[in-house]
């Protein structure tokens, strides 16, 4: 018997080309089966001009209005970009919901985004101002262009992309005032789900730019009790996307990482071995530790935890406490 069942998603035009996918990816394996996006803006689409932190960090700005639609039961499952998801104790404590399926990753890099003029857009091209929401970008732009103004700049894609070229700063409710940017730093994979691909200047090495854990990767969260909707999401999880960011999540929870923590940390399958590399570095971008390894794949969360125990011998515990609450 044909049944509906409801994805909840942030309002974004990125957020609903992510659910779009898993739409598809549904209606594939369950043709009998009807799949409806219902939308609702987060927190932090509502509100930009607050800090992250004030709003419980990614989790709280991001994660909870989608729980509350699995509350309420105006939605069956959520979609996530993993990179948003906490990696804390505070998330693994709580059991009410369950990641239940991952799409294949996308390119996991970061992007420099420069102004659509052509000087900008000029060979070897220094941008004065570049805008980033990212604690961990920030750190590694400061480590990049240490001649470079690196100052916060928040919102959805696209809309942001809309102030760069329009050469609109941005206010923020704690007094501060940016000037206008010259440049951003954004996810390849989401420029890509919106079509401003053309709009990559640079793409990033993962030795320049370590991306953030679980960055390009789309998950399903689902209510834990459900298991018609866990039963659904298995047939369109990703296996070999999902080893990598078992171990990548691993990892953060080692370190007990927070949107507020300059970590990244990439994991990929190679020659029948899953990889992993991880870097935490200060927020002025002076000191990087990183530790690279490697496993049987059938192992992930003792590679990510391996890797997180030896960055924590290595300092990564000062560091991160050091950056705690810039955004």
């Amino acid at each position: 018997m044909a049944e509906v069942f409801r994805i909840g998603t942030r309002a974004s035009v990125m957020a609903v080309r992510q659910s779009e996918a898993v739409i598809q990816a549904l209606q594939e394996q369950f043709p009998d089966h009807k799949f409806e996006m219902v939308t609702r803006p987060a927190d932090a689409d509502r509100d930009l001009k607050s800090r992250l932190s004030t709003m419980g960090g990614k989790g709280g700005a991001f994660i909870n209005a989608m729980r509350s639609m699995m509350r309420s039961g105006d939605a069956d499952m959520a979609m996530h970009s993993l990179k948003d998801l906490p990696g804390n104790d505070e998330y693994y404590a709580n059991a009410d919901f369950s990641l239940g399926a991952c799409l294949p990753r996308s390119d996991p890099r970061d992007a420099l985004v420069v102004k659509s003029s052509a000087q900008a857009r000029a060979d070897g091209y220094l941008p004065e101002v570049i805008g980033t929401s990212s604690v961990r970008r920030t750190a590694f732009l400061r480590r990049l262009f240490p001649a470079s103004r690196i100052v916060p700049f928040r919102g959805a894609a696209d809309k942001r992309i809309h102030r760069l070229d329009g050469g609109v700063p941005m206010e923020f409710n704690y007094g501060a005032k940016t000037p206008v940017i010259d440049a951003l730093v954004l996810a390849k994979a989401g420029l890509e789900r919106i079509d401003l691909k053309d709009r990559i200047s640079r793409v990033f090495s993962v030795s320049e730019m370590c991306p953030a854990v679980g960055q390009g990767i789309v998950v399903v969260e689902y209510a834990s009790a459900n298991d018609k909707v866990r039963r659904l999401l298995s047939a369109i999880n990703h296996q070999e996307t999902a080893y990598c960011y078992r171990a990548e999540r691993a990892l953060l929870k080692t370190l007990n990482g927070h949107c507020d923590s300059p970590i990244g940390g990439l994991a990929w399958i190679e020659n029948g071995k899953l990889k992993l590399k991880a870097m935490v570095l200060s927020i002025d971008g002076g000191s990087l530790i990183e530790v690279d390894d490697e496993t049987d794949y059938a192992d992930p969360v003792a590679l990510g935890t391996r890797v997180g125990e030896r960055l924590n011998q290595l300092g990564a515990q000062t560091i991160i406490k050091e950056s705690r609450f810039i955004d």
